[in-house]
């Protein structure tokens, strides 16, 4: 086996770079294992025929920012070039708005009610419980070495994402409060690192990776378009920024984003150089997705939100493209699919058919071998009331509960702490979402809150403090902070109601009895800072 390699941290600031065994595999895993010892001979590496898989998630990357997905706004060859050589989903839909929540879904199949990572801060649930199976313990349990260099802080070990990985290059932070303010957050300077960094070290891995015949999972975590605390230097904003389309753009923030887009898919083209370079881009399935979107000036024309943390377009529709054996190249598929597909997908066509336990997502290989199974329905939420980094609920009280379900043709928004205020788009007619319809069409509402009764989403109380012993401290860290419940936490008076019939109130969730009705309840209230 290859031994591990210790990537030297550039980014100033306190990082976590370890080499750790993975836990224990459990006995489905473990069996795996004794039954590839058996093929290959005890203690040898997987036979090399077995493809590596890399995983890239751009942090905070609109699809429409990207050429190949239309965008105006300057050329990204890098992610055009990964397109062309394999399939482009062309209506891929995100989880969340929020980076934990959204990444835990890429990596177990799971939407959030099932895999629990909900917030990113509070007493509990913004850590990933290492009971998930993801995309990692997979791999690791088949004889894969694992490494991860990541860009930032919301994807390290403090939510839980280091479990199965043999290599995990990332930022240990904490939490904090800023003078005379109620919103928990982090050190965004310091924890983390521009995309030229993050692709060296990850040109450095691949480079030691190249010389095992050991298949292996990396995954790269880029984060430049979040905010611009670290922009490209002088020379290369300016460059990018009057190259042909960005110059066109008028507001700062706009501007901001795109030429750090572009130049983060320079990087994403050395970094595509690289796996040539190494001879590993035949073996080698690249996969490569965004944890949610942003939204940016026309974000705030059509829907009064210029960020993230929310359900609308701009924030869920996301880029995914598979590269590697087996996928054909320049192939575009049309129907809607989700961020959770993406972990069955990888498991398939690296020959492990999928994970040892039921998930949401689904293999997309069938889309991808042109088999045309229709659009899938995308599910999404933010639990923005009950997290304490959400300052923007200030703001934005509707939002403070947001539960998104589309079938493709619809898409509904349910605030159940505002009912009135929630949303429904015909994105079939009307795919940027401009106008809602929800008034003109009750028929479709009162299926989609059917969709959502039956996923049981809800979230009616603040997330539990859990003991000290949690390896995350979150509770500690916020505790530390001089944070109780009530300091951060609205208050909310929750119900249960029919999807049809919503003058019922009742104290538990059932099915509604009026008129025979047997629609199972959802949750309705009222809440409050």
């Amino acid at each position: 086996m290859l031994p591990a390699v210790m990537i030297q941290p550039y980014q100033p600031g306190r990082m976590a770079s370890t080499v750790r065994l993975a836990r224990p595999p459990s006995i489905t895993a473990a069996a795996i294992l004794l039954g590839l010892a058996g093929l290959t001979g005890c203690g040898e590496a997987q036979p090399a025929s077995r493809p590596n898989v890399i995983l890239i998630t751009l942090d905070t990357v609109r699809a429409d920012f990207l050429s190949c997905y239309g965008s105006t706004n300057g050329a990204t060859p890098a992610v055009d070039q990964l397109a062309a050589a394999g399939t482009l989903f062309e209506d891929a839909a995100s989880s969340s708005g929020l980076t934990p929540a959204s990444h835990a879904t890429i990596l177990t199949g799971k939407f959030q009610y099932n895999h629990g990572l909900r917030v990113l801060a509070a007493g509990s649930g913004y850590k990933l419980d290492p009971d998930n199976e993801t995309l990692t313990t997979a791999f690791k349990a088949a004889g894969y070495r694992t490494a991860a260099i990541h860009s930032a802080f919301p994807v390290s070990a403090f939510f839980g994402f280091d479990e199965g990985f043999d290599t995990f290059e990332s930022f240990d932070a904490t939490l904090k409060k800023k003078k005379n303010d109620t919103k928990v957050g982090w050190d965004v300077r310091s924890y983390q690192r521009r995309s030229d960094e993050t692709t060296r070290m990850a040109k450095q891995w691949l480079a030691a990776a190249a010389d095992s015949d050991q298949p292996f999972f990396l995954w790269l975590h880029y984060w430049d378009p979040h905010d611009p605390v670290k922009l490209p230097d002088t020379e290369d904003f300016e460059r990018l920024r009057y190259d042909p389309g960005t110059g066109e753009l008028q507001d700062q923030q706009t501007v901001e984003y795109a030429v750090e887009v572009r130049y983060q898919d320079e990087n994403l083209k050395a970094l595509l150089d690289a796996i040539d370079e190494a001879g590993l881009a035949d073996e080698t399935l690249v996969a490569l997705t965004a944890d949610h979107g942003q939204g940016l000036a026309d974000g705030m024309r059509k829907h009064r939100w210029g960020m993230h943390r929310m359900l609308y377009r701009e924030q869920t529709h996301v880029p995914l493209i598979v590269r590697g054996p087996g996928v054909p190249a320049g192939a575009r598929v049309r129907d809607q699919v989700r961020t959770a597909d993406l972990a069955p997908t990888l498991l398939d066509y690296a020959g492990l058919g999928g994970f040892t336990e039921p998930v949401d997502g689904v293999s997309l290989r069938p889309w991808i071998d042109g088999g045309g199974r229709g659009d899938l329905t995308a599910y999404g939420e933010q639990i923005n009331g009950y997290d304490h980094n959400a300052g923007m609920r200030k703001f934005r009280p509707d939002a403070a509960f947001l539960y998104m379900v589309s079938d493709g043709e619809w898409k509904l928004i349910y605030k159940p702490h505002m009912p009135s205020e929630s949303e429904l788009f015909h994105v079939g007619i009307d795919p940027l979402e401009e106008r809602n319809v929800i008034a003109s069409n009750p028929e479709v509402v009162k299926d989609l809150l059917s969709d959502l009764a039956e996923r049981n989403p809800w979230v009616t109380a603040p997330f539990p403090v859990t003991g000290a012993g949690d390896s995350g401290a979150g509770a500690d860290a916020l505790s530390s902070l001089g944070y109780s419940a009530a300091d951060v936490e609205g208050s909310g008076d929750w119900w249960w109601t029919c999807p049809e019939h919503t003058g019922v109130r009742a104290e538990r969730r059932g099915r509604c009895e009026v008129d025979g009705c047997e629609r199972i309840m959802i949750s309705m209230g009222r809440w409050s800072e």
